[in-house]
């Protein structure tokens, strides 16, 4: 198995798989973009290795906390499928000596560009591992009936990243986990953040901004819109308004960053 293991990361790494030793670096510096990285870890899981904390994986030992599997010595360590995940609440806490409630109470933002070119081809997106690994069925049912569905898998991974820049308590989250949804109009919203999804150039490019006004949503909108947003109240704690302006602000430079980056 370690062989065939090797051979994958060797194509996305681009290192002869016999160089690829316990120090080599497999991460997404050595891969070159955040969906190649996803691509990698769906054709690990086709072939029979597991894992669910991606984000902690950076050389190649990290896959193997108890070492690689011997021949014959029966499966690999037992950690949750990537494709059989158990579904986490939008709002799962993290440690407070990691993430302070003071810095998870300001604002966050999170940019993500990703090449819609990227997303690996299938004829059938429910049963591709990397599909099932990243998004959830209602995710692939709303992207499939577009006109490009590459081109809105693409969209809605890029605001996973940008959901996971802009709040540090989602960066162990398996993304099937982060499930976007769309308002009747077709804007994609999550709990706690305003999000923005466009496509230009092959690109597809997201901002998520956490913090200034707290909202929740109904499990699906449906056609009918059946559940609207809710605005959640201020906490007492918190003076009315705080963090608005601030959220702005940041919004404001996200954009101006994204202008910058798009023009040069």
């Amino acid at each position: 198995m370690e062989e065939k293991i090797k051979e994958i990361i060797a194509v996305f790494i681009k290192v002869p798989a016999g160089q690829i030793g316990p120090a080599t670096t497999i991460g997404r510096s050595a891969v070159g973009s955040s969906i190649l990285l996803h691509r990698m870890f769906a054709r690990l899981a086709e072939a029979g290795w597991v894992g669910d904390n991606y984000s902690d994986i950076k050389v190649y030992a990290d896959l193997w906390p108890a070492g690689p599997p011997v021949t014959g010595a029966g499966p690999a360590p037992a950690f949750p499928a990537a494709g059989m995940t158990t579904a986490v609440s939008p709002l799962a806490t993290v440690s407070s000596d990691r993430f302070p409630a003071a810095d998870l109470a300001m604002p966050g933002v999170g940019i993500d560009m990703e090449e819609i070119s990227a997303m690996p081809e299938t004829p059938d997106f429910r049963s591709a591992e990397f599909y099932r690994m990243n998004f959830t069925s209602a995710e692939m049912a709303y992207c499939i009936l577009q006109t490009d569905p590459y081109s809105s898998f693409a969209g809605l991974f890029a605001a996973k990243e940008a959901i996971v820049k802009a709040d540090p308590q989602f960066r162990s989250r398996p993304f099937n986990t982060i499930a976007i949804d769309h308002t009747p109009e077709g804007k994609p919203v999550y709990p706690g953040f305003g999000l923005s999804v466009s496509h230009a150039g092959g690109m597809a490019v997201a901002i998520a901004v956490r913090g200034g006004i707290d909202f929740s949503y109904g499990p699906s909108y449906g056609p009918a819109g059946q559940h609207p947003i809710s605005f959640q109240p201020v906490p007492p704690d918190r003076p009315a308004g705080s963090g608005t302006w601030i959220a702005w602000l940041a919004l404001l430079l996200a954009v101006a960053a994204l202008v910058i980056v798009l023009t040069h």
